[in-house]
C-alpha cells in the first residue's frame, strides 16, 4: 500500500513537469503564421470575397474552399464537424473510454459476507 501512496504522486508530478516544460518550449517557438492583419468582421460577414493571399496554404486553401466544399459558413464550425468529422467523433470515443477503463481500474473492489453486509478489509502492508 506504501507503494500506491508514492507512485500516484511521483507519476502525477512526472505529467506536471511535463506539461509545463512542453508550454515553455511552446510559447517560446515562432508562430507559423500571426494573423496580425486579417480583418475578422470581413472574412464573417462574406469569406468567399476575402483577401486571403497573405495567409499559409492551408489557411488559404480552408477559407476558399470553405463555402463549395461545406454549407457552413463558420468556418470554425466547418472544419471541425465536416472536414474533421470523424477524427473528432473518434476522439470522444477514446475519451469516453479512457474515462471508462480509469474508473473500472480505480474503483474499490466491495466483498460482502452470506448476510449481504460490505466485509472491510484490513489494508494491506507492502
Amino acid at each position: 500500500m506504501k507503494l500506491k501512496k508514492i507512485l500516484l504522486p511521483a507519476a502525477l508530478i512526472i505529467l506536471l513537469v511535463c506539461g509545463v516544460y512542453t508550454a515553455i518550449l511552446m510559447a517560446s517557438s515562432e508562430p507559423t503564421y500571426n494573423g496580425e492583419d486579417v480583418d475578422l468582421v470581413a472574412l464573417y460577414e462574406d469569406p468567399s470575397s476575402y483577401d486571403n493571399s497573405d495567409a499559409d496554404g492551408a489557411a488559404a486553401i480552408i477559407i476558399n474552399e470553405n463555402l463549395e466544399k461545406t454549407a457552413a459558413e463558420n468556418v470554425v464550425f466547418s472544419v471541425v464537424y465536416n472536414f474533421r468529422g470523424y477524427d473528432t467523433m473518434g476522439e470522444s470515443f477514446i475519451l469516453i473510454a479512457a474515462i471508462a477503463g480509469s474508473l473500472v481500474i480505480l474503483r474499490k473492489a466491495v466483498r460482502y459476507d452470506e448476510n449481504g453486509m460490505p466485509i472491510e478489509d484490513e489494508e494491506d502492508e507492502l
